[in-house]
């Protein structure tokens, strides 16, 4: 079987637009090099663009336990609190989309989601 990934849509318009929950098959998670995180990684479902958000353990909203799994140099096993699953994301592919107001937070076409395990 051959898979087309398609191509990152710049001409798209910024939208806020939340897209519910989405597939997690695009989608993939790993720890920081320096095991402060975590970073999910994929393609936007709404602009296709590849977007990456990093999730800092210990952080409020980020799903850990962080600090003790930091101590003990263990990465946390994913579970109910999980980053992937768990949290809003949000297109930050980078390209200015037409139409982005100036002030947004984050760089991209403005779709947010979860992702469904």
């Amino acid at each position: 079987m051959t898979t087309h990934r398609r191509r990152h849509d710049h001409a798209k318009p910024y939208a806020e637009q939340d897209l519910g929950e989405v597939d997690a098959t695009p989608f993939a998670q790993r720890p920081t090099p320096d095991g402060t995180g975590v970073v999910v990684a994929g393609t936007c479902p709404r602009c296709h663009g590849r977007t990456e958000t990093l999730f800092p353990w210990g952080m409020p909203g980020t799903g850990s336990k962080g600090v003790l799994n930091l101590i003990l140099g263990r990465d946390p096993a994913p579970g109910p609190e999980d980053p992937l699953s768990h949290e809003v994301h949000f297109c930050e592919c980078g390209h200015p989309h037409p139409q982005c107001p100036p002030d947004t937070s984050y760089r991209g076409c403005g779709a947010s989601w979860r992702i469904r395990r």
